[in-house]
């Protein structure tokens, strides 16, 4: 069973600074390591604040995408893209970036992702540190449903549809659960009732499905 760890903050600029502090420390790793980001409004004032404190990232360190919307890279919807301004900053290239290639066929964005990931873990890759973001819905990354945890069964990343669209491609039960540290942020009144669910009947929320094999998942709240 997963073991919860819930951390409260007394404001979101507070957790924004905190998990800086935390993400700067991941990206200055060594060897063939990796940082998961997570798409959506959330984290939008932790990338914003690591922008400010003018750190740059290891030579060695490369970053993920916990999901990415069916849309070009240059859609305002783009999490690749919304985090643009946050890789300038940290002067990653793009030779260290694992993105869903939206310009492909969606079936196949999500096969080349899947792709793109297992050769890095096949090649003693870490991903040292991921952040999630939870849907008042219980959704985490872009599953969404039991479903779609179910179709990620011996895949890091897959295709998820989506109604309305965009579709989705996400990462995978079978990725989470190689990611050595995984904090969900949990922002504003609207999410205190779904982080509670999520801590007393996990089974009953599709992210508590999708992290049950992963042995601690942290939730910082404010």
């Amino acid at each position: 069973m997963t073991r919860i760890l819930l951390r409260q903050f007394a404001s979101a600029e507070d957790l924004a600074q905190k998990m800086a502090t935390h993400l700067d420390r991941h990206l200055q790793g060594i060897g063939p390591v990796a940082v998961m980001l997570s798409g959506g409004r959330t984290p939008l004032k932790v990338y914003e604040e690591l922008c400010r404190r003018g750190s740059k990232a290891s030579e060695s360190v490369r970053v993920l995408y916990s999901d990415e919307r069916y849309v070009p890279v240059d859609s305002l919807d783009s999490n690749y893209g919304t985090t643009g301004p946050l890789l300038n900053a940290l002067a990653i290239p793009e030779s260290r970036i694992f993105r869903v290639h939206t310009e492909l066929d969606w079936m196949a964005s999500a096969t080349r992702y899947h792709q793109d990931l297992r050769r890095f873990m096949n090649g003693n890759g870490r991903i040292t540190l991921g952040l999630l973001g939870l849907g008042v819905d219980g959704h985490t990354a872009s599953l969404f449903s039991s479903d779609d945890v179910a179709r990620g069964d011996n895949l890091y990343a897959v295709a998820v549809p989506h109604d309305p669209k965009p579709d989705r491609i996400s990462v995978t039960p079978e990725l989470l659960r190689r990611v050595e540290r995984l904090v969900i942020l949990a922002v504003g009144p609207e999410k205190q009732d779904i982080v509670t669910r999520m801590i007393q009947t996990p089974d009953q929320v599709v992210a508590g499905l999708a992290l049950r094999e992963v042995p601690q998942v942290e939730i910082w709240q404010a």
